[in-house]
């Protein structure tokens, strides 16, 4: 009785591990345009987008094509985002059923002449969910430039991109964990 409690308990921790490898990580990247509000004058100087305006999903792969198409529109967070911030703004972005959920960001280059072309480069990560997926880590860019002479002023255009990150082994760790059980299951079985 006593071996066939360990058998048991060896199954079900086999079967639960395997369970979690069936769990689908999002995969692709989306990529987003449109038009930002700074807390300065120029792309060049600023330290926070107040706000996101008219922005639409401009490409898509992997797990994102099949539920987002290209002009679509995306929601942006309302809130201030601190281009130097390792705050989570959660709700970052929506599209198409999935949230990303901004977890630190950092800019990463920032110069030109302000108001001529001035830019901003900022890189991050944070975690979409939605549709279904196990909620995914994702890099994240954003660039930014000054607008052309005779453009809004208020308004700069830019570009973002989320890519999803390789998953560092632990999937391939679960399931070699999962087959040592089921080949220990088979062992205690045989003898």
């Amino acid at each position: 009785m006593k071996n066939m409690i360990k058998i048991a308990g060896v199954a079900a921790v086999a079967l639960a591990l395997t369970q979690t490898i069936q769990a689908t990580s999002v995969t692709g990247s989306i990529g987003f345009g449109g038009n930002v509000t700074w807390n300065s004058s120029s792309a060049a100087s600023a330290t926070q987008v107040t706000s996101f305006i008219g922005t639409q999903v401009l490409s898509d792969s992997g797990s994102f094509a099949s539920f987002i198409t290209p002009i679509a529109p995306a929601v942006f967070t309302s809130s201030t985002w601190s281009l130097n911030d390792i705050a989570t703004i959660n709700s970052f972005w929506s599209a198409g059923g999935f949230t990303f959920n901004l977890l630190s960001s950092s800019i990463i280059a920032q110069g030109g002449t302000p108001g001529v072309n001035g830019y901003v480069i900022v890189n991050g990560t944070g975690v979409v969910s939605g549709n279904g997926f196990t909620p995914t880590t994702l890099s994240w860019s954003f660039t930014s430039q000054d607008p052309k002479s005779g453009v809004n002023p208020d308004q700069w255009t830019f570009s973002a991109s989320a890519n999803s990150v390789p998953d560092g082994g632990s999937t391939v760790m679960l399931l070699g964990i999962a087959l040592s059980g089921a080949a220990l299951l088979k062992k205690k079985l045989m003898a």
